[in-house]
């Protein structure tokens, strides 16, 4: 079955299984890692007031980053307007606020699940595992924006652009700027919750 998304300009046909699985394994990933550590770790492996406050300040720092990669031309996405409209009216401060909210949620959980990351592979969670982590969530990020028009309801009735695939339909630079704010929301990361992991 097939799903026709975006706007005029960013039209795309979605194969509606492969989008599913798309979407479940980006989301997924991190999702399960954060439970394999809670299950063979426990609760207190982590610290998770580290985790979820650096998480939110890392999500922070890529997001500030990815306002200045619009406002230079390196991409046209508006990140939390296109994660707010999934509930609210597309284009309107309503929108990135909830976007907002939805992100540096999202960002607090790949916190959690990089710090059990680091913890079931007897890494330190430093700065060099954060970075690698920021590298990890690039190809998750870019086949969740890839598969997102196949769920997102206003890009299914066309109120919405659609990313396309590795959501190059908001310039052919945005693969790199997401690589480059992933790197970004790890290093910070890192490097805070090394310094101060607020057990």
């Amino acid at each position: 079955m097939a799903v026709v998304s975006g706007t005029t300009r960013t039209r795309t046909e979605h194969s509606l299984p492969l989008g599913l699985l798309g979407l479940t394994v980006s989301m997924g990933v991190p999702l399960v890692l954060a439970a394999a550590g809670i299950a063979a770790e426990g609760w207190g492996a982590i610290s998770w007031p580290g985790a979820l406050v650096w998480g939110v300040v890392a999500t922070a720092a890529f997001t500030l980053f990815s306002i200045m990669g619009k406002a230079v031309g390196m991409t046209r996405m508006d990140l939390l307007d296109l994660l707010g409209s999934t509930v609210a009216t597309p284009h309107t401060g309503a929108a990135r606020a909830v976007g907002a909210v939805m992100h540096h949620m999202n960002g607090a959980v790949l916190a959690v699940a990089w710090a059990y990351g680091t913890a079931l592979l007897g890494l330190s969670a430093d700065w060099a595992t954060g970075l690698l982590w920021g590298a990890v969530l690039t190809p998750l990020a870019l086949l969740m924006m890839s598969t997102v028009g196949t769920v997102h309801p206003a890009m299914r009735h066309g109120r919405q652009d659609d990313p396309g695939p590795a959501a190059v339909h908001f310039g052919s630079m945005t693969p790199l700027g997401s690589l480059l704010g992933h790197l970004v929301y790890g290093l910070v990361l890192g490097l805070l919750y090394q310094a101060w992991p607020l057990a």
